[in-house]
């Protein structure tokens, strides 16, 4: 019978966990994490009271700062509202002053008994009533002032205009459709966002000072968030991490662009 000689594997349990020990294992802390950027904050600039766009004040990809004007509404309607209630009120003013007089009037003939406190309570209340009622148009007249104020629409923070969706000329109504005019991205701060395993998410903590690599920029940040439970996108399902940064003024950055989050050692 032919001799069979049994050759040692090297594979067996332990040679395995050799193996697999001296295996280069990835150092996330040190190599980082893939990430992609995204603005701060994005805001959705919509028109608070319905009039029609009278001028666009920005284009989409401007840099723009806060409280700069983006639109401007058509205000003549407002402008006639306000004139009117102006007027209203110095007619009420004038009332109120005769029923003033006609008040004090009544109340020294009452104190020299003659009148009755009936005639007295009907001067009172005329006077209140006066009273009132300029009350109400001074309020009408603040509301239009608020809605001059929101004729003129402006840059709720600093950032860039990332899209523009309005013309000219255009009715906006928000009553009945809220419309979207722009959408502004915050830029300073910007954003990294990454995926990363159970495992590094655990270890890692909320102001945490960073580094974000984009390009040849090294970047100082800090992890603003650590999600709690895991993104549905498959195969990449992880914790989400999200970098608060500052970009350097020379370089514009978008989001999409790849970067890379490295810990401080």
């Amino acid at each position: 019978m032919p001799r069979v000689f049994h050759v040692p594997s090297l594979l067996t349990t332990g040679g395995l966990l050799a193996l697999l020990a001296l295996a280069p294992m990835p150092l996330l802390a040190e190599e980082g994490f893939a990430a992609q950027l995204d603005w701060g904050e994005r805001h959705r600039i919509t028109a608070p009271i319905a009039g029609r766009i009278e001028a666009i004040e920005a284009r989409a990809g401007d840099r723009v700062e806060a409280d700069d004007v983006l639109f401007r509404l058509d205000t003549r309607r407002s402008d006639a509202d306000l004139r009117a209630a102006r007027a209203t009120m110095e007619r009420l003013q004038m009332e109120l002053d005769e029923a003033e007089r006609e008040r004090d009037k009544a109340e020294d003939l009452y104190d020299q008994t003659l009148i009755a406190a009936r005639e007295l309570e009907l001067a009172r209340i005329d006077y209140a009533t006066v009273a009132a009622r300029l009350a109400e148009a001074r309020a009408q007249r603040d509301r239009i002032r608020a809605d001059l104020e929101d004729a003129t629409i402006r840059a709720p923070a600093s950032g860039r205009l990332v899209r523009l969706d309005a013309n000219t000329g255009q009715y906006v109504n928000p009553a009945l459709l809220p419309p979207v005019l722009a959408i502004l991205g915050t830029i300073d701060p910007m954003r990294a966002v990454a995926t990363v395993p159970a495992a590094t998410a655990a270890d890692l903590e909320p102001g945490e000072t960073v580094t974000v690599v984009v390009g040849d920029q090294r970047l100082s940040g800090t992890i603003a968030t650590i999600g709690w439970e895991p993104t549905s996108d498959e195969p990449e399902r992880g914790y989400r991490v999200e970098v608060e940064f500052s970009p350097m003024d020379d370089t514009p950055l978008r989001p999409g662009q790849p970067a890379r989050i490295e810990r401080d050692s």
